[in-house]
């Protein structure tokens, strides 16, 4: 009864400002995402025939970025009128969400050292065989899933200040908050340095080679690396603050920087809105250094 009461109410509520920004903002990656991210997987179905390892490591990028972004129209509603989708759901579109995020995280990172073993160091990736790479995907998924484990717990509903039931985490003390968040923000911190040095690596490698005497390449290599830097750093800018407030047990920072937080999170789901479109011009580039490089 109480959550039909506070859903009831909150359809008349007045919307936060931060709230209609971030629902904006993931409505936008939800009309370019989801059928970008479709049709990225319906082109390179058909180069998966050859076993090469290169098309399935973007297929799974591709997929997990459409699972990031195929709930968004929950999530919106949530900011706009609150949660009224039980605690079951809470738990597991969560889940969902922070896997497929760790996920695409991991596939940019695995596409990296991917490229450049398999450019510079061939007979390495040779030796490592369709089994062994088969291994390396599923590794991938089976990781992101420990990853994102604490969603399952964290989560639960609360009443916010508006009287809005919400789906949102929830701390037992200020320990268990910075701890999460300094997780967090330790993944990006490994994620975007080792993205970065193994895409160096390979261009000072092979710079005098056809593989990256195209600018098309080149700029490709610098979007990818770019992209994911761009709209993750103020994520984890914002958590940086959160850390800050609860150690100063400053209230006002706390809610200014949780406000922030709901916009700061959404920009990260652009990235998995924008990497379909960057990861089609690089499935095209690749395709015939691919067919000639891999094992099938």
């Amino acid at each position: 009864m109480q959550q039909l009461n506070s859903s009831n109410s909150s359809l008349t509520s007045p919307v936060l400002t931060e709230s209609l920004i971030a629902s904006s903002v993931l409505a936008v990656c939800f009309i370019l995402g989801v059928p970008g991210n479709i049709a990225v997987m319906v082109r390179l179905a058909g180069w998966l025939k050859g076993g090469s390892f290169t098309p399935r490591l973007m297929l799974s990028l591709a997929i997990s970025d459409l699972l990031t972004l195929l709930f968004l129209p929950v999530w919106i509603w949530a900011l706009l009128y609150g949660w009224v989708f039980g605690l079951f759901l809470c738990k597991l579109l969560s889940y969902l969400v922070y896997l497929s995020l760790y996920c695409s995280m991991l596939c940019v990172m695995l596409m990296s050292v991917q490229r450049y073993i398999q450019v510079l160091h061939p007979q390495k990736w040779n030796k490592l065989g369709s089994k062994g790479r088969k291994i390396l995907l599923s590794g991938m998924w089976m990781l992101s899933g420990v990853l994102s484990s604490y969603s399952l717990i964290q989560r639960t509903l609360s009443l916010d200040k508006e009287g809005h039931l919400q789906c949102r985490l929830h701390y037992h003390n200020d320990v268990e908050r910075v701890a999460t968040l300094i997780w967090e923000i330790m993944i990006f911190v490994v994620s975007f340095p080792t993205l970065t040095y193994f895409y160096f690596q390979l261009y000072r490698g092979v710079h005098n080679s056809a593989f990256f005497s195209s600018s098309l390449m080149t700029k490709l290599v610098t979007r990818i690396v770019a992209c994911f830097f761009i709209f993750w750093v103020p994520f984890q800018i914002s958590n940086i603050v959160l850390i800050i407030a609860v150690l100063l047990e400053n209230d006002n920072l706390l809610k200014s920087a949780e406000a922030g937080s709901n916009i700061t999170g959404a920009l990260t789901f652009i990235n998995s809105c924008v990497n379909p479109f960057l990861y089609a011009f690089s499935a095209r580039a690749l395709r015939q250094h691919t067919n000639e490089t891999e094992n099938t």
